[in-house]
């Protein structure tokens, strides 16, 4: 259990400092970037490893502490406070993202938007979706799936064969 403990936490903060630079490859500006695109999906790229084994870890950590847990109560309390997390975190990200539309130029939309043409991922919206809230966003949510996976599917006990 430690080393799977020691694993998650190895692979959660290599993916979360990965996920966060990323923001650092949109920042380029746009003259000085590639003539098609932008050097973030670069960072994508190479952090989607990366980020998919510490969704990976999570689920496996969070599945081990469910199903290991002796009392029931805490099996639900755990499940309960993890879709708490996840609420809080989703308004969060909403409030994030809505502040950061209006400090980009206060509209997404209209003649005078900066962004209106841009794809969605762009050197101004590029902070929606890589920032703190949507990683803790995605690892609540996987955490929350398998501590339900965790408590309506059990561990197995595994029959030895005699000898």
């Amino acid at each position: 259990m430690f080393l799977l403990r020691l694993s998650w936490l190895i692979s959660l903060g290599i993916s979360l400092i990965g996920f966060l630079i990323i923001g650092h490859f949109f920042t380029i500006q746009p003259d000085e970037s590639v003539e098609n695109g932008s050097l973030g999906f670069i960072g994508i790229i190479f952090v989607l490893p990366f980020l998919l084994l510490s969704i990976f870890t999570t689920f496996r950590y969070m599945l081990t502490l469910t199903r290991g847990a002796a009392d029931p109560f805490m099996k639900w309390l755990s499940i309960v406070g993890g879709f708490l997390l996840v609420g809080v975190l989703v308004y969060f990200s909403l409030k994030y993202k809505n502040d950061a539309l209006i400090t980009s130029d206060g509209t997404i939309s209209g003649v005078s938007s900066t962004i209106l043409n841009l794809p969605k991922l762009n050197e101004y919206t590029y902070t929606i979706y890589f920032n703190f809230y949507t990683f803790a966003l995605i690892h609540a949510v996987v955490g929350a799936i398998a501590a339900v996976v965790g408590l309506i599917k059990p561990e197995s006990k595994k029959e030895e064969l005699p000898e």
